[in-house]
């Protein structure tokens, strides 16, 4: 593999595996709607075929996932159907290896519009034989290099007082960003065999949201204290801010998430595979 096609690489993951192919001196091609972007490319839109072929495409890593639709019409039109154009392009320009980065939130029966779009994805992704990713929290060394929700996390463990989620039990399952590269760089370069099944990219470990902020503020010399709210009235809080089309930074969507997740991640395609992540832990 000499040249992989990147998108989402505006979003904190995307930018970080296109920084680290290039590191690693492959050609990168980066799809993007902002003007950072080798390629204009918005999720939702008609993707030429052409788009890859003429730039020789051997790999591409699609990250990308638009969070501003709000109904699961939109959503499904933008994300889903987005996607299913995408994949279809890059099949016709000649691109050999397709990876597919979904979410630890995307399994049967979940409940959150985000997990729903992204297995639907997955349907589209497994028809045109890519490997599918579902990472956990994706975090990186220090936090100013981390960015998405991990860190949103490092933020608001800063504060002394940090509001929570009900009592704080809710599991996060981490993955280093090296440890997420070391595995789609595998399988868009065709080092590892496709799985049969979406691989959950994480450690097992659960880390309680409680004790998460706790510890990232014990890395940054703090000691927060906090306060539990009833997820109801979070959800119903950013509910009527997304109505009133507010951003607020947060969606009600991720709360759903959060509180209705996957009771039990199979790690075991992960461990098939032979790859092993390091443990999130304590320095």
């Amino acid at each position: 593999m000499t040249n992989v096609a990147l998108t989402g690489t505006s979003g904190f993951v995307g930018s970080q595996l296109a920084e680290r192919f290039a590191r690693d001196g492959r050609h990168v091609t980066r799809l993007s709607s902002s003007g950072a972007g080798d390629v204009m490319f918005r999720l939702g839109d008609e993707v030429k075929p052409d788009e890859f072929s003429s730039r020789e495409i051997d790999a591409l890593v699609h990250c990308a996932y638009d969070f501003s639709p709000v109904t699961w019409s939109e959503i499904h039109r933008v994300n889903v159907e987005g996607t299913r154009k995408l994949l279809g392009a890059a099949v016709a320009g000649g691109v050999k290896r397709i990876v597919a980065v979904s979410s630890i939130s995307a399994f049967p029966g979940c409940r959150s519009l985000y997990g729903k779009a992204k297995l639907e994805i997955e349907v589209w992704a497994e028809r045109v034989g890519a490997c599918i990713v579902r990472p956990g929290l994706v975090y990186a060394d220090t936090s100013a290099r981390s960015g998405g929700m991990y860190g949103s996390l490092v933020r608001s463990a800063r504060a002394s007082l940090v509001p929570q989620i009900g009592d704080g039990h809710y599991c996060q399952y981490l993955i280093h960003i090296d440890d997420l590269y070391a595995l789609i760089s595998q399988m868009a370069g065709g080092e590892l065999r496709r799985p049969a099944r979406p691989v959950v990219a994480a450690s097992p470990r659960c880390w309680t949201m409680r004790e998460l902020v706790a510890e990232l503020g014990r890395r940054q010399g703090r000691q927060p204290r906090f306060l539990s709210v009833p997820w109801q009235a979070v959800w119903l809080g950013l509910k009527t801010a997304e109505l009133a089309r507010l951003r607020v930074g947060y969606r009600s969507d991720s709360v759903i998430s959060l509180v209705h997740q996957d009771p039990h991640p199979d790690f075991s395609a992960l461990k098939e595979l032979g790859v092993t992540v390091r443990e999130f832990g304590t320095v």
